[in-house]
């Protein structure tokens, strides 16, 4: 399709911040470009300013030439391409013969660089990424200072048009996984990508439903690291939070602040985190099924703290259990949602004035709101998995609570079979575990000093196995 000033004005002419200018530089030449995308100051200085004095121009080359105080000067190979430049934010130079070049005279609009929220360190870089994808090319780039730092542009969205770059280390990334996830997004057929987690959805290839597949991060080291690995990180315009791929299971029990702390620290910390959260699903589904069922398990003195605790609760151990789990996960729900000032006098009132209420009230028993408490905080060890967790810490209730012991086993290896069926680009989930792969169990749970990791992941595919070149 022929590039045109014709079809150009014709998409947005009448539009309130479609502006045109008549350059005095030759007859035909008209720059365009949209009022609310582009920086008047730059307009001014990379076009108007450098064509005020030319005369007689009789090409676009020329005026090409003229042009050299613009660093983002170039031509268009087609229609859809110049299109894009203009809903981005450059400004379209015409002649008469359906040609144009395109001037990068974007605005930036957005927050400056600060600490992400959701990945606070002790040590280390406090730099996060932000809403502008060229903010956060820049991050990655200042860090990898290397002509193997590759970036492919795309665009998806009918109307958004949003840009993506596709990041990687030639080298060290295997090009078939950069094939692949580039194919996947150029399939993508929507109507608008509007943060990262829209486009994660269509590149998790086996569409799970529960545990997620596709990997984020708000910290440029965090996403420089994965990528020395061999991994890829995926900028998407207006979104903070960047995807890595291939994605491990693992990798939930990881810190952001891990690689800056002491090795046997960070194993500790590990396995707390690792614990937690079996004890967060399974605690519940335990406390019930060994109440109910499989009660001359517990301790005498424990056991009879217990019914005497229980003993004028109205309902059933299984009931009172998915009361408190629900009720607590109603207060963390609620709490999300409203401002902070507001968020802490919910929680305060929520856990300890309303758990305090149903207890004195014979409502609830002391042990159940206490189990449910535990369980709600060890959640929190795996933020990001925090809603997933919490579905399957009721399921696994319910199915120990009408089938005893025996249930809870049965729906925990229904669990662990779900995960260690999952694979995507070449990279099993549960990996380094299952498979079995005891080279990468060196930062698995148990991390042994940096200075000893001298191989790269065998569980993600990369071209290099060696970190030492």
């Amino acid at each position: 399709m022929k590039i045109s000033f014709d079809k150009i004005s014709r998409l947005w002419l009448g539009q309130d911040d479609f502006r045109v200018r008549e350059l005095n530089c030759g007859a035909n030449f008209k720059a365009v470009c949209l009022d609310t995308m582009c920086d008047d100051a730059k307009v001014s200085a990379f076009v108007l300013q450098p064509l005020a004095y030319v005369e007689n121009a009789q090409s676009l080359d020329e005026i090409e030439r003229k042009l050299a105080a613009g660093t983002g000067v170039r031509k268009p190979p087609n229609f859809f391409a110049a299109v894009e430049d203009f809903t981005n934010g450059y400004t379209l130079i015409f002649d008469g013969e359906d040609n144009c070049i395109s001037v990068d005279t974007r605005t930036v609009i957005g927050r400056s660089i600060a600490e992400p929220p959701t990945s606070m360190v002790m040590r280390g870089p406090r730099e996060g990424f932000v809403e502008d994808v060229k903010v956060n090319v820049t991050l990655l780039r200042k860090r990898l200072k290397t002509p193997n730092f590759k970036i492919i542009n795309l665009a998806v969205g009918k109307y958004t048009n949003t840009a993506i770059a596709v990041c990687y280390i030639e080298g060290i990334a295997d090009k078939r996984v950069v094939d692949d996830a580039v194919q996947r997004i150029q399939n993508v057929k929507t109507d608008g990508v509007l943060d990262s987690s829209y486009l994660a959805r269509y590149l998790d290839g086996n569409k799970t439903f529960l545990f997620r597949r596709i990997g984020s991060t708000e910290k440029p080291d965090i996403a420089v690291g994965k990528m020395l690995e061999g991994r890829l990180a995926i900028i998407v315009d207006g979104s903070p939070m960047v995807l890595t791929l291939p994605y491990l299971f693992v990798e939930d029990m990881q810190s952001p602040g891990d690689y800056y702390e002491n090795s046997t620290m960070t194993t500790l910390s590990r396995f707390l985190r690792f614990v937690s959260v079996i004890a967060s699903v399974l605690l519940p589904a335990l406390y019930v099924c060994l109440q109910v069922y499989n009660y001359q398990i517990i301790p005498l003195r424990f056991l009879i703290t217990v019914l005497n605790a229980s003993e004028a609760i109205p309902f059933s151990p299984l009931t009172e259990m998915l009361l408190v789990l629900i009720v607590f996960d109603i207060l963390r729900e609620a709490n999300l949602r409203m401002p902070s000032a507001v968020g802490i006098s919910l929680s305060l009132v929520g856990a300890i004035v309303l758990g305090d209420a149903a207890v004195q009230a014979g409502l609830l028993g002391a042990p159940a709101v206490m189990i449910g408490a535990l369980s709600g905080i060890g959640l929190f060890t795996m933020p990001d998995n925090t809603l997933i967790l919490s579905l399957l810490r009721l399921a696994v209730t319910f199915v120990g609570g009408v089938m005893g012991l025996l249930g809870v086993i049965i729906s925990s290896l229904a669990i662990l079979v779900y995960l260690a069926s999952m694979q995507d680009f070449k990279t099993p989930f549960l990996a380094p575990f299952s498979p079995d792969i005891p080279e990468d169990r060196q930062d698995a749970l148990a991390q042994i000093p940096v200075p000893q990791m001298t191989q790269r992941p065998k569980s993600i595919p990369n071209e290099n196995k060696s970190r030492r070149g």
